[in-house]
C-alpha cells in the first residue's frame, strides 16, 4: 500500500471501528492519501449505532453477524480486519478454545477463513487480532492450524506479540497481531518499540463525575498502609500503600472483591490495566490524590 492508493477496507467483529480510526490516523499523517469502508460486521446494536456515528456511514454498510455473510457476495476489498471473539481464549474466561469444532464465540475466527475461500478476489492483506493467552500452550496447535489454512490460501504470514505500552500508551494491554499477506514477494516488519514515560496520569481527565469516586479523601493509617472506606459502605474497604503508589503499578487492594483483576489498585504513575470485557460495575480501580474526593 502507498500513499497514492485508496484503500478498500472491510472489517469482522467491527465493534465501534478501531482499526478504521487508525487508518484515518494514517491519512492525517499522509502515510496513505484515503480509505473507503466497504463494509463492517457486527451484531451489537448499540455498537452499530456508534461505529456509524463515528466513522459517519449508513447503517447499510453492516452485513451482520458474519456466519449469514456469504464470500462470494462480498465486494473486493484491498484490506480485512477481524479482531475475533477472546471469550473462550483468554484467562479470564472458561478457556473452552476456539477450535474449528467447537462451537464456541472464540470459534468465529474461522468464518475469515471461509470467507477466504468463498471470495470472487482475496484480500491483499488480512489482519488478525487476539489476546496474547492465544500463542499459550493451550492452543498453539489450533492457533497453527488457523496459519495454515491461511497459507494453503497463497498468504505469507508474520505474526507478534505487541504491548500497549511499547507504543506510548500507558497500558498493561499486549495483544497477538497476525498479519497475511497475499502472495510470497512481500515483507513485512512490526513497528519498532518506541522508548516514552507516559503514565496513566497523562490521560486521566481532570474533571470526573462525583458517582466515579467509590472513596472521599479521609483514610486511617495502619501498618504503614493507608485505609479507606468506601463511601457509602462501611463493609469496603480499599487498602493502599503509598510506597507503591509513587512508584507505579499495582499500589493496593480493594478486600472485599472475590475477582482477582478487580481487587487490584492502580496508581496513576503508572499503567493502567487492559480493561475487562464483563458489564459489571466491579471493574478496574485507580488510586488518585485528591483533597476532596
Amino acid at each position: 500500500m502507498t500513499n497514492k492508493n485508496i484503500i478498500k477496507v472491510g472489517t469482522f467483529f467491527s465493534g465501534i471501528g478501531s482499526p478504521e480510526k487508525a487508518l484515518e490516523r494514517l491519512k492525517n499523517e499522509g502515510v496513505i492519501k484515503d480509505y473507503e469502508v466497504e463494509f463492517f460486521s457486527e451484531i451489537d446494536k448499540n455498537a452499530i449505532k456508534s461505529y456509524c456515528a463515528i466513522h459517519n456511514v449508513d447503517e447499510s454498510l453492516n452485513l451482520g453477524s458474519i456466519t449469514d455473510i456469504k464470500g462470494n457476495d462480498l465486494p473486493y476489498c484491498d484490506l480485512w480486519v477481524g479482531g475475533f471473539p477472546c471469550q473462550d481464549i483468554s484467562c479470564a474466561g472458561k478457556m473452552r478454545s476456539f477450535n474449528f469444532e467447537s462451537s464456541t464465540r472464540s470459534s468465529l475466527g474461522w468464518e475469515m477463513i471461509r470467507l477466504l475461500r468463498e471470495v470472487n478476489i482475496k484480500p491483499k492483506y488480512v489482519i488478525f487480532e487476539n489476546v496474547a493467552m492465544i500463542t499459550s500452550k493451550k492452543f498453539k496447535d489450533t492457533l497453527n492450524l488457523f496459519k495454515e489454512d491461511l497459507m494453503s490460501l497463497g498468504y505469507t504470514l508474520y505474526d507478534e506479540l505487541l504491548s500497549a505500552t511499547d507504543y506510548e500508551i500507558p497500558q498493561t494491554r499486549t495483544r497477538y497481531f497476525l498479519v497475511a499477506i497475499l502472495g510470497d514477494n512481500k515483507r513485512f516488519r512490526f513497528p519498532d518499540k518506541i522508548e516514552n514515560n507516559a503514565m496513566l496520569k497523562d490521560l486521566l481527565e481532570e474533571e470526573v463525575d462525583e458517582k466515579y469516586y467509590l472513596t472521599d479523601s479521609n483514610y486511617i493509617e495502619k501498618d504503614n498502609k493507608r485505609i479507606f472506606k468506601h463511601k457509602n459502605r462501611d463493609d469496603i474497604e480499599y487498602e493502599v500503600d503509598m510506597y507503591k503508589y509513587f512508584n507505579g503499578g499495582v499500589c493496593g487492594v480493594d478486600k472485599h472483591t472475590k475477582f482477582a483483576i478487580s481487587s487490584r489498585l492502580f496508581s496513576i504513575y503508572g499503567n493502567s490495566p487492559t480493561l475487562t470485557a464483563s458489564n459489571t460495575s466491579d471493574n478496574s480501580k485507580i488510586v488518585i490524590e485528591s483533597e476532596e474526593k
